[in-house]
């Protein structure tokens, strides 16, 4: 029998892999370049029914997309510590050089609440970015000091919820099981190649062994992709 204390780790677990996806994709599809922007939508009045927040959401885009047809989007949920909801939207608009949304029609077009919109940097790495500023928890210190602890707000989420949704014109990361070498070669890479960045994890499995997992990015342009 499930204990509450395990129901409450395999939530976490299932929502950290989640993040992950996440942070892949939206790296996959997002750069921080002048066509891309981030837009926050909260609720004037607490809000914590996610099907309401699901259907403002759908109503909202889709009365932007009457005066912008050509924009792409992530939309994601975060849960706030009072039990209400924010979306966070990354959109994109691929058939345009720059893009620029006054924040009245932004406001307009959503109509439960404030809104806030952000460029990107094209020195942001988009989604660890992104996913950071969704993970983690900011704290009230009563010193005027910003402080947050990591990853708290993963615990936020409630079991099974659906924390993003996208656009058909969002591309998923390709996946590819080989060889390091044949991956790069795929890529058009040179297998000596150093990675831009990378990452070790180590795991014990069942047998009691260790085993590491290395994961390596590498800036090739527009594909983003990783190995």
């Amino acid at each position: 029998m499930n204990t509450s204390g395990e129901t409450r780790s395999d939530n976490l677990k299932s929502t950290r892999i989640t993040m992950r996806k996440l942070r892949r994709l939206i790296s996959h599809n997002f750069n921080g370049t002048k066509n891309e922007l981030w837009i926050t939508l909260t609720y004037a009045k607490y809000t914590n029914e996610l099907e309401v927040v699901y259907r403002d959401f759908k109503l909202f885009i889709r009365d932007l997309r009457k005066q912008y047809s050509d924009l792409e989007y992530i939309n994601v949920i975060e849960p706030q510590a009072s039990g209400s909801w924010h979306c966070h939207l990354l959109i994109k608009a691929p058939k345009r050089s720059s893009l620029y949304i006054p924040n009245k029609i932004i406001e307009q077009c959503w109509k439960k609440g404030f809104t806030k919109t952000k460029r990107l940097k094209n020195s942001d790495k988009v989604g660890n970015y992104v996913i950071a500023y969704l993970t983690n928890l900011e704290i009230d210190d009563n010193q005027n000091i910003k402080k947050y602890v990591k990853g708290a707000r993963l615990y936020l989420y409630p079991k099974g919820v659906r924390i993003y949704r996208c656009s058909r014109g969002i591309k998923k990361p390709i996946e590819i099981t080989a060889t390091k070498g044949e991956v790069m070669t795929i890529n058009g890479l040179d297998i000596d190649l150093d990675a831009n960045y990378s990452k070790k994890t180590n795991h014990i499995i069942r047998t009691g062994d260790e085993i590491s997992y290395i994961t390596e990015f590498y800036n090739i342009g527009d594909k983003n992709e990783d190995s």
